[in-house]
């Protein structure tokens, strides 16, 4: 759930986490908001939690009771170090790969370059292997000159789905 999910379709997630019909939901900020709730919370995690403060982090844990937390992030800020060596936050490096881990490739391509991406994306979900489209952001930005996934998701999904 995301800034830019419609109203009736924030309604009917709205309604689902809270009678318990939905058991997993990715989101923004948006999740945060009044009448989010949620019908047994048991796990919550966050992504970039340098991105979330320490009153919406409470916020969002006030929304279960006591759910388990896993905070993750590339690039840890002094508070959460301090919490770390301080407080109530464990420590976990992930500094090797898993045995048996194939090579990952990663490519960084030009708008102009997106039909041969897709191309050899579709080419490569066919033969059963899996791809991945990273978005430079989740929501509209007027710092940053991208579109966000909500409004180019769909093309996405058309693609993948044969459509």
């Amino acid at each position: 759930m995301v800034g830019d999910t419609s109203a009736a379709e924030k309604e009917e997630i709205r309604l689902g986490l809270a009678d318990g019909s939905i058991l997993i939901v990715i989101g923004t900020h948006a999740l945060l908001e009044d009448p989010v709730a949620f019908k047994d919370l048991q796990f919550v995690t966050i992504d970039e939690q340098h991105r979330f403060g320490v009153e919406q982090r409470a916020v969002l844990r006030s929304k279960g009771t006591n759910p388990h937390l896993l905070v993750m992030t590339a690039t840890p800020i002094p508070r959460s170090l301090a919490l770390t060596v301080y407080g109530d936050l464990d420590l976990s490096v992930m500094d090797e790969l898993p045995p048996g881990r194939q090579p990952i490739e990663t490519f960084v391509l030009t708008p102009t370059e997106r039909e041969r991406a897709y191309t050899l994306v579709d080419g490569q979900v066919k033969s059963g292997h899996q791809a991945f489209i990273i978005y430079p952001l989740v929501e509209e930005s007027e710092r940053v000159n991208c579109s966000p996934p909500p409004r180019n998701m769909p093309a996405c999904r058309r693609r993948s789905s044969g459509s």
